[in-house]
């Protein structure tokens, strides 16, 4: 048996599932974010520990659009505001005072929305951020594993005005090898949706006939000059 083989039919078929199924809502996504970003708004990004993949994929990469930011754990660990050992344990999702130092350390504004990503969707802490970005009256789009978040009774959604599926079973496990389960599936397809959803809000931006925030790689010359140049209106809340 060609195991790989396996693996790449699996994963083939669960991201045709992802595309038939999360289509349309992808499309009403990159609009939301298309439009929060010409409005001078940044796309406030945070994930609960491999959801933190779905982040890098749209955070601040060349070929991607630039009007996202990161709320990383690993800023606040730096500035010794949190401790290492509370993120490795994964207490500090239970931690909802982390938003307080989030804010406090980013250029949060009132123009952002957010896009949140949680298997489960019930940590505290990524509920607590909902929590206050409804509040504020902020858009919020969350990305779930539906089959996940239904059996443990996740709350996330209650707060999402959009939300997007992880298209995974749960437990999530790719296939058997002698007997053996093993692989996931979870996060190839967040992050081929993260992808797809990146194309989706350049097109946003040609069918609107304005140029896309696209940012250039470092190795291309005037990399920085142009790059620069798509994040100096945010005044320092894009890094």
């Amino acid at each position: 048996m060609d195991t790989k083989r396996k693996y790449f039919d699996l994963i083939k078929a669960r991201l045709e599932k992802a595309y038939e199924t999360q289509n349309d809502k992808m499309k009403v996504i990159a609009s939301m974010f298309g439009e929060c970003m010409e409005n001078l708004g940044v796309v406030q990004l945070f994930g609960v520990k491999h959801g933190e993949e779905f982040v890098n994929e749209l955070n601040y990469r060349a070929g991607g659009i630039a009007p996202y930011h990161a709320l990383r754990l690993k800023d606040l660990i730096l500035k010794e505001m949190i401790k290492q050992e509370d993120v490795d344990s994964g207490e500090i999702y239970n931690d909802i005072t982390v938003m307080d130092k989030f804010e406090e350390f980013y250029k949060l504004d009132n123009r952002d929305m957010y896009c949140l990503v949680s298997y489960y969707g019930t940590e505290p802490l990524i509920i607590e951020i909902a929590k206050r970005a409804k509040a504020r009256g902020q858009k919020i789009v969350a990305v779930v594993n539906k089959a996940a978040y239904d059996k443990v009774g996740g709350t996330l959604l209650d707060y999402a005005d959009i939300w997007l599926d992880m298209c995974a079973e749960d437990p999530d496990i790719a296939m058997e090898i002698g007997g053996v389960k093993v692989g996931q599936l979870s996060s190839t397809t967040t992050n081929v949706i993260a992808q797809m959803l990146t194309a989706e809000v350049y097109s946003y931006y040609v069918s609107h006939g304005k140029e896309a925030p696209v940012l250039l790689s470092a190795n291309v010359k005037g990399a920085d000059v142009h790059n620069n140049s798509l994040t100096d209106p945010y005044e320092g809340r894009v890094r």
